[in-house]
């Protein structure tokens, strides 16, 4: 075989390859934030050197690197001067800050009761908002409005498009 018959074979061959082969596609997956834990009827405990912060239970929880993602969650807040009960089918726990989502109830040690759809609660400030329909109970005054703004260290309500029910008390005077 002659020398320059061997070179053209090989550049034939080359360029069939070169022209022919498409380079392989690799499938790509979806980039998707991966829990760090997974948590099933759980209890998680804030405790600092003053005793018990918070507590919070929840039925099935995810704790990722900068949050707790929970379904069904009970959440305990012992810094205020009244103890906060949140209650919700959904909840997000990130920075001191929990976001409620279904059926979200906040209720106090002294009877003071809300009860939204979507809410958040910031442990560090004390306030509880619900940027939509709410319903506020205690005893037997009962209050709806929605854009509720409340903070439990100052003692003040904000809200729009109220309607309220209460009951007057006679001091006998």
């Amino acid at each position: 075989m002659n020398i320059n018959l061997f070179f053209i074979f090989v550049f034939t061959v080359l360029a069939m390859i070169y022209t022919f082969f498409n380079p392989m596609k690799l499938e790509e997956f979806d980039k998707k934030e991966l829990a760090q834990l997974e948590l099933v009827n759980f209890s998680v405990y804030d405790l600092d050197k003053n005793g018990l912060r918070s507590v919070f239970h929840g039925q099935k929880g995810y704790k990722y690197e900068d949050r707790y993602e929970v379904s069904d969650i009970n959440y305990t807040d012992n810094t205020k001067e009244y103890i906060a009960y949140l209650h919700s089918s959904f909840g997000r726990y990130k920075d001191n800050i929990v976001d409620l989502k279904g059926n979200a109830v906040y209720k106090r040690a002294d009877g003071l009761t809300f009860k939204t759809e979507i809410a958040s609660y910031n442990q560090k400030t004390g306030v509880f908002q619900a940027p939509n329909a709410y319903t506020f109970y205690r005893n037997d005054d009962k209050i709806t409005g929605t854009k509720l703004v409340f903070d439990s260290k100052e003692h003040h309500m904000l809200s729009k498009q109220i309607s309220a029910t209460y009951q007057i008390q006679d001091n006998g005077k």
